[in-house]
Parts: C-alpha cells; structure tokens; sequence
C-alpha cells in the first residue's frame, strides 16, 4: 500500500488521508493574478494611453555649399593662362530622421514640438509614428521665445494624447517622459519612456539659457530621464495626460543627470490655441519700457526716493496704453508683476511674453514712498 502511495502522488495521498489539494491550486491561482495585475499598474497604463501618439519629427536641413563646375571653363582659358573654372553655389539636401519628439493631440493631426527640434532645419519633412508610418507634415506655424512649434499630418485613425493641467502638479507625484533618445541609432520606431517625480514645480530659470530670449519660465523639474531627441515629447502623468512639454536638461556630460526641465502644458495649450487660430502667437504687448534700479544714478534715484536694489523703474510709457490709463507713470519703481517679485528688466519681459492678449496683468509700483497696485488688459502689439 505504501508503494502505490508513492507512486499515485499527492492527489491519492489527497484522498486517502482526507485532505483536498484544489485550494493550494486555486491559491496559486488567484496569486497569479494577482501579480498579473500588479504588472499593469498606473504608470504602464499611463504609457499604453499616451506612447502611441507619440512621434519623431524628421526634418530636411538645407546647406548650401561652393564647388568649382568643371563644365564652364571661363573667357581667360582662351588666353592661354590656363584652364580656370567658375566657382558655383548649389545646395545639398539631407533628412535628418529624428531630430527631436513630438506628439498627436487632436483629430486634425496636429501635432506639439519644441521649436528648437526645428529651428535649423531648413523645413519639416515627416514625422513617424510609434507604428511605423512615416506621414508628411507641415509647419503650421511657432512661437520662438516660447519654444512652442505646431505643425500638421494628414493620415487614418490617427492617435491622439490627452491634455492635462500642469496648475495642481504635486512635487512627489510620478511622471514618465516619452520620446526618441537617439533615434536615428534605433531601428524600430516605438518611442522609449523613463519615469520620474515632479521635483519642483514653477522654476525659473535664468535668462542667460537659451540665450536670453527663451522663456523658461514656470517650469517643471523632473528627474525623469530626458535625453537627446527627447526634446519636443510628452510629460505624462499617472493618468495618462500630458502635463508639459519635455525641452531641456541640466548636465556637464550632455546626458541626463536627474535635472531635467519641461514647459507647462496650460502655457503651451494656449500659446497652440493661438498658432491654430491666427498661424501665429499674438505679441502681448504693454505700452511702457523700464530700466533697472541698478543701472540709475543715485542722484536720480534720491529725486524718486529710492534706494539702490532690485526692481525697475518705469523711464518711457504710451500715454494711449492700457498701462498709462490705468495710472502707470513715468518714474515709478516696478517691485512685483503676477505675484512675483521684480529684480530685474528680464523679470518683466518674462512676465509679459507669458501673458495673452486679453489677459489681465497686475504690478505692484512704489512711487515717492508710496506702494500700491495697478491692473491692465494686455493688448496686441500691432
């Protein structure tokens, strides 16, 4: 009998002592699938919603060049002093696959990049989706001190991502940045993802970046990998909605250090909002110009009671603009703009280029001693 226990196996052994092995079976069951669920968490869902909108944006660079013809020997040959040729110009054409990310976010096809991924290429020739198709695309129109570019592809059920809030981004939350690191390396076209938190929210950054005309502003600190090509790609959250636009990094290396930056998408949203309507983003515009306190002399300021430190004063203004009626003066001193303290003339020109037209902006001013605050709409510059 012990023999043919033996051999029978457990499930014998099951019967004949009384005890049932389905609920081990049914526990390693539902353990499965418990681990099964586990694997497609938030972050994978996010992706699957988010990745296959995602694009590389392909782009034509144009060089011109000087070559000497070898068919148009000139007048002097005929003069014995030798075979000479004419120097011509011509230009050399190359596709540069991947020269930054993108991403679909409505049914027209149109398509979120930075501008920078553009700016020196001589036009946009494709993007290619995260399934291979690789579909034309035009320029439909960019905001250059934003960095914002929009452009336009035409194709069939066409992915689209969901726009988020970047306003209510929690430092500490996760956030994944997909894009195309080295594209042009890679030869598939399924775009990568790395995941991060939110590591600081509303930075600014100095206006030496970027060359001084770039506004990084408000912008969203993340620790999630962003790389070369990255540029121009999605900022996710763990719903899968797009909180900002991934566009620079901090680093010595030139690879990513944990200090990476993106625009935020509520600026973003209405900066494309405009580029849509009017093919282009509407300069805002104020009415006045100012100098920093730093830069006068300190006679001057004694006649404006102030003293030397950070802020701007207000040297030129419109007496036809919104700023002027609303009791902005010639020699008043520009403490803060937004909410946000004012150190120097950058401060304000950040500030404005952020606005849109029709927004309101609100300044506070000290003027002989005195503070108060004023609010203005912001027109167009025409």
């Amino acid at each position: 009998m012990k023999k043919f226990l033996v051999a029978a196996g457990v499930a014998l052994a099951g019967v004949l002592t009384g005890v049932d092995s389905r609920p081990c079976q049914a526990q390693e069951t539902r353990l499965g699938d418990s681990i099964d669920a586990s694997r497609r968490n938030a972050i994978v869902q996010a992706i699957e919603k988010a990745a296959p909108a995602v694009v590389s944006v392909n782009v034509l660079q144009i060089q011109k060049e000087r070559v000497l013809d070898p068919l148009s020997r000139d007048f002097w040959e005929l003069f014995n002093f030798g075979p000479r040729y004419r120097v011509v110009e011509r230009e050399r054409r190359q596709e540069i696959k991947c020269a930054g990310s993108g991403f679909i976010f409505d049914r027209q096809g149109h398509v979120l990049t930075n501008y920078h991924v553009i700016e020196s290429s001589g036009q946009v020739a494709s993007v290619t989706l995260s399934d291979g198709r690789e579909l034309e695309a035009e320029v439909v129109g960019a905001d250059e001190r934003a960095d914002v570019a929009v452009l336009r592809v035409k194709g069939d059920n066409l992915p689209t991502t969901t726009l988020g809030a970047s306003t209510g981004l929690l430092t500490g939350e996760w956030v994944i940045a997909i894009g195309n690191p080295f594209g042009m390396l890679m030869k598939d076209a399924q775009p990568s993802v790395t995941v991060g938190v939110v590591s600081a929210n509303h930075r600014r950054i100095s206006p030496s970046v970027g060359g001084g005309e770039r506004l990084y502003q408000d912008m969203i600190q993340t620790d999630a990998a962003i790389n070369p090509g990255n540029s121009g790609g999605p900022l996710v959250n763990a719903r899968g909605e797009v909180v900002g636009v991934n566009t620079m990094i901090f680093s010595q290396s030139g690879g990513s250090v944990g200090l990476g930056f993106a625009l935020p998408m509520d600026r973003v949203k209405r900066v494309a909002e405009e580029i849509i309507q009017y093919g282009h983003r509407r300069d805002p515009w104020a009415g006045f110009k100012v100098e920093d306190i730093a830069a006068l002399r300190e006679d001057f300021l004694r006649q404006l009671a102030l003293r030397p430190g950070p802020g701007c004063v207000v040297v030129n203004i419109l007496s036809t603009c919104p700023a002027y009626n609303a009791g902005l003066r010639p020699g008043d001193a520009i403490t803060g703009v937004n909410g946000q303290p004012v150190e120097t003339a950058s401060d304000i020109d950040f500030a404005l280029w952020s606005q849109f037209v029709g927004d309101t902006m609100q300044i506070d001013i000290e003027r002989q001693g005195k503070k108060m605050s004023l609010q203005f709409p912001i027109q167009e510059l025409k």
